[in-house]
């Protein structure tokens, strides 16, 4: 038998769903590639500070909640870097603290929970529990990243908007940080998600790091 052996950093952030390209990143090399620095300084006391933030006292309760599993909105044209900073930060949180990662494209959680949903006897048990890892991992993962939130299938049904609303406000209750990428506009978020959900976003996200031309949330 013939076998290939992986190289151990990369094998570290397998099941992570961190694109390969994007694994075990840095925020020296977003810095090297150009990133911007405002960005990456808003980044860097993300990171620092994180530890801070989720602590908790000998009660189990969070000692600033007013910060306590809130996470980062990037906003920005696309290939202004948004999804670049945000895995670096998940690579410096697992790296640095220890914690659980994951990636996933927001369409693609979506749909997976979609698949699940519509799944009957004649789908593959192992493509099915893949679908069912994916899915409890954005769930439960200690810090998670939503990528291309906005670019969604929408439905009349509001399916996505309120997957999104439930999925926010279970890992705000649980204490876990949510990283959310979007290259919508002020305008386009205010059409595509309502005031409540939008509302929330600026609850559950300390703070908003635009990258590329400003953006704005429009009207709150």
């Amino acid at each position: 038998m013939i076998t290939t052996r992986m190289d151990p950093e990369k094998a570290r952030w397998v099941g992570t769903g961190i694109p390969p390209r994007l694994r075990g990143l840095t925020l020296n090399d977003v810095e090297e590639l150009g990133g911007q620095p405002d960005a990456i300084r808003k980044a860097r006391h993300f990171v620092d500070g994180y530890h801070a933030q989720q602590s908790r006292n000998w009660r189990g309760l969070p000692t600033n909640a007013s910060v306590y599993g809130r996470g980062l909105l990037f906003a920005g044209h696309p290939g202004t870097g948004k999804t670049t900073l945000a895995a670096a930060i998940l690579c410096e949180l697992r790296r640095r603290w220890g914690v659980t990662v994951y990636a996933s494209r927001y369409s693609d959680h979506i749909e997976r929970e979609r698949k699940i949903i519509r799944a009957d006897q004649n789908v593959d048990p192992e493509e099915l529990s893949r679908w069912q890892y994916a899915v409890e991992r954005v769930q439960w993962a200690d810090v998670v990243l939503l990528d291309d939130v906005g670019h969604e299938h929408t439905t009349d049904s509001k399916f996505a908007e309120d997957s999104l609303e439930r999925l926010l406000r279970q890992r705000f209750d649980e204490g876990r940080p949510t990283l959310i990428t979007t290259n919508l506009s002020g305008d386009d978020w205010a059409a595509r998600y309502s005031r409540a959900l939008r509302s929330f976003m600026d609850q559950c996200t300390r703070r908003e790091i635009f990258t590329g031309e400003s953006f704005r949330r429009g009207d709150q």
